[in-house]
């Protein structure tokens, strides 16, 4: 049973929870209301973000136009003939078939027409209802330090990470953290180009002007020569040993 007891507005008091759907809200509430001497007119269950939400039934056409018409029609046709028969017990019962009779034919004249007025512009049957996202068990500040002690027990995991007893969100939000930061950036690889050749951004510029220096450039490399043994400038050769031993016997003949 649902008692309506603030009606000037939202209920203040410390939030518990915040949870996906009510049957987790009305978990909590239950589990706490279990409790020997705790206040259970201290709690609330607030929904957020209400949305209107539409379900599509089934595609119309004329004959379950007509159809849905004669079915309403009959069962207002017979709730009148049941009103007559009441206040005039002595009228036969073929009035109440005749009421029946007349209240298929009129609501099915009146469904065909109205489908027929409104033909290509809604062509199906729905049911309409308001959602909320989520729900919020609210709970008096008087007893809410209690009320946190007996949350944990009721084993449902709050969406909201500073209020969770069970501590189940956080974990779920670190998660989703250290998942979302593993995934690699992608950058642009190029730029684009308009569908005549022109860049986007700037001036296009030639290859020649494209090509620049890099701004570090590698010093040459220089050999030093290692410097000859001097032995070798000092030995002489042999064709000039040769030379001079030829010389010197020439000159020895020479003499004699």
């Amino acid at each position: 049973m649902t008692m309506q007891l603030n009606t000037s507005g939202l209920p203040r008091g410390e939030l518990l929870g915040r949870y996906r759907s009510y049957e987790d809200a009305q978990k909590v509430v239950d589990h706490l209301a279990a409790a020997e001497d705790f206040d259970i007119k201290a709690l609330s269950i607030v929904g957020n973000d209400l949305r209107s939400v539409e379900h599509i039934r089934s595609r119309l056409s004329y004959p379950k136009v007509a159809g849905a018409g004669a079915a309403q029609g009959a069962m207002f046709g017979f709730f009148i003939g049941l009103l007559i028969w009441l206040f005039a017990p002595e009228a036969p019962m073929a009035n109440l078939l005749l009421s029946v009779a007349a209240g298929m034919a009129i609501w099915m004249i009146i469904g065909v027409i109205s489908y027929a007025v409104r033909r290509g512009k809604r062509d199906f049957s729905s049911s309409s209802q308001l959602v909320a996202t989520t729900f919020d068990v609210v709970c008096d500040f008087k007893v809410a330090a209690r009320a946190r002690a007996l949350v944990p027990g009721a084993g449902v995991s709050s969406l909201n990470a500073a209020n969770d007893p069970t501590g189940k969100s956080t974990q779920l939000q670190a998660e989703e953290s250290t998942t979302t930061s593993k995934k690699p950036s992608t950058a642009p690889t190029g730029y684009e180009t308009l569908p005549d050749g022109r860049p986007r951004y700037g001036v296009k510029l030639d290859q020649s002007q494209t090509v620049e220096s890099s701004p570090e450039e590698t010093a040459p490399e220089t050999t030093v020569a290692e410097p000859e043994s001097t032995e070798e400038e000092l030995a002489p050769s042999q064709d000039e040993l040769a030379a001079e031993h030829s010389d010197s016997d020439e000159s020895q003949n020479n003499e004699k």
